[in-house]
C-alpha cells in the first residue's frame, strides 16, 4: 500500500519501452524492474487493458502497485480499482458512425476484448487479448462499456486522421501512440491526469519511462522523465533525459 510519506514511484509505459519489441520483456530489463521494485514503488501506465498489464506483470514476475490502463480511463492500486470512465453513449455513437460512414479500421476495448474490424497476424502482440468482429459490430458495441477505441490508418496517413478525428470530436480525449495508432479516450483521459491524481492523493517523486505521443502528458507532471531514443524528436524533447533500453534506467535512479 502506498504510504503518506513521500516516496518515489517509477511509472513505465509498456510497448516500446518496458516491452521494446511488444512481444517479450527481455532479462536485463526483468531483472532492472525487480531490483527497482525493492527501492522504490512501480506503476504501469499504458493504453492497453488492466488484463493486458496482468500479462506483462505475470511474464516479468513482478507485482506493480500501481496500475493504469488505457490511458488513464482505468486506474488500480494494490489490485482494488480506485477509478474508472467509459466513453458516453452519445459519444461512443457518434465516433461508431463516423468510423462506419469512413469506413476506417478499428478495435474498440472493452477490457476483456477487442472488438471492431482490426485484424492481426503477430499474435504474440495480443498479449492473450481476442480479436472479435461479432455481427452487426457497431450495434454490438453500444451495448458494451468501451474505454478505448483504437483507430488503425494506413500508414502515412495518421497525422492527417489524427487532425481530422480531433476537430469532429472536441469533447474527446485523441492523441496518436504509432504511426497505425490512434487512441479515442473519455474527455480528460490522459496518463498525465491519472497522474496528477495520483500526486494529489499521495506525497510521490514520480519517475517516468515512455516512448510514445501519449506519454507525452505523462512526461510533463513527473520529477524526473525518461524517453525512449527510438521515439520522435517530439516526443523525445519533452522528457529530461533520453535512454536506449529500459533497464539504463537503473543507472540514474536506482538504489
Amino acid at each position: 500500500m502506498i504510504s503518506m510519506a513521500k516516496e518515489r514511484i517509477l511509472i513505465t509505459d509498456l510497448d516500446g519501452t518496458f516491452v521494446k519489441d511488444s512481444i517479450k520483456v527481455i532479462d536485463e530489463d526483468k531483472e532492472s524492474i525487480q531490483a527497482l521494485k525493492k527501492t522504490m514503488k512501480i506503476g504501469i501506465a499504458t493504453g492497453r487493458s488492466i488484463k493486458e498489464i496482468n500479462f506483462i506483470e505475470n511474464q516479468a514476475k513482478i507485482k506493480a502497485d500501481v496500475l493504469i490502463g488505457f490511458n488513464g480511463a482505468v486506474v488500480e492500486i494494490d489490485g482494488k480499482r480506485i477509478f474508472e470512465e467509459a466513453i458516453q453513449k452519445e459519444s461512443l455513437e457518434k465516433v461508431l458512425a463516423y468510423i462506419e460512414e469512413q469506413e476506417i479500421i478499428f478495435d474498440a476495448l472493452d477490457g476483456e476484448k477487442r472488438i471492431g474490424t482490426h485484424r492481426s497476424d503477430e499474435k504474440s502482440k495480443l498479449w492473450n487479448m481476442e480479436l472479435v468482429e461479432p455481427e452487426n459490430v457497431f450495434d454490438s458495441l453500444l451495448t458494451k462499456k468501451i474505454y478505448k477505441i483504437n483507430v488503425r490508418p494506413e500508414k502515412g496517413e495518421s497525422d492527417k486522421i489524427l487532425s481530422q478525428l480531433q476537430r469532429t470530436f472536441p469533447e474527446l480525449a485523441i492523441c496518436k501512440s504509432g504511426e497505425q495508432r490512434i487512441e479515442i479516450t473519455p474527455p480528460g483521459i490522459t496518463k498525465g491526469n491519472a497522474i496528477e491524481a495520483l500526486k494529489e492523493k499521495f506525497d510521490l517523486t514520480v519517475i517516468s519511462v515512455g516512448d510514445s505521443e501519449n506519454d507525452i502528458s505523462m512526461f510533463d507532471v513527473s520529477d524526473h522523465s525518461f524517453c525512449m531514443s527510438h521515439a520522435a524528436d517530439s516526443v523525445k524533447k519533452r522528457a529530461k533525459k533520453i535512454i536506449n533500453d529500459f533497464h539504463e534506467v537503473n543507472q540514474w535512479v536506482g538504489g
